[in-house]
């Protein structure tokens, strides 16, 4: 990320579909946490959105760089249910699949955790707190995303997010 205070991306591949332009009134109150299912670099988060309805905010490659495909006051197609999609950031991560648990790299883990803490920061979330601003997109859609994520890599990515 080029400045997390600023909440300015390495990259900016701002989508031209699959979203919503502004959030209906709606204020954010959450973040929302994907794996790719994929490795899939900022590029190619892009180029899946083109042929999918589906966006996030933000997407996280596997060597940390942060790219920003929707603006944070539009609503992007990622909760799977609309009044979350309204107060909710995407941020996807790119992950290794390799077997059930879908690890993601420890440098996406870091700047996917500093993303949130920014993002909390700039949102006047409060600190970053699991199932309470910070939540995993399985919670909203029957998914196994964020893979581990929500599983064994939870504490290290919220001991991080807290941390920053």
């Amino acid at each position: 990320m080029k400045s997390f205070p600023d909440l300015e991306p390495d990259e900016y591949r701002l989508l031209s579909k699959h979203f919503n332009v502004g959030r209906e009134g709606h204020k954010i109150n959450k973040i929302l946490l994907h794996h790719n299912a994929a490795n899939l670099t900022i590029r190619g988060c892009y180029d899946v959105w083109q042929t999918r309805q589906a966006s996030a905010h933000y997407q996280v490659d596997a060597n940390g760089r942060i790219g920003q495909l929707v603006r944070d006051a539009n609503t992007a197609w990622h909760a799977g249910t609309w009044n979350a999609n309204l107060t909710s950031i995407g941020i996807e991560h790119a992950n290794n699949k390799m077997g059930p648990y879908w690890t993601i790299s420890d440098a996406t883990l870091e700047n996917g955790a500093h993303l949130v803490a920014a993002l909390c920061v700039a949102y006047g979330l409060g600190r970053p707190a699991w199932r309470k601003n910070v939540f995993p997109h399985q919670d909203f859609q029957a998914t196994a995303c964020p893979g581990a994520i929500a599983g064994t890599q939870r504490n290290a990515y919220m001991a991080r997010a807290g941390y920053w």
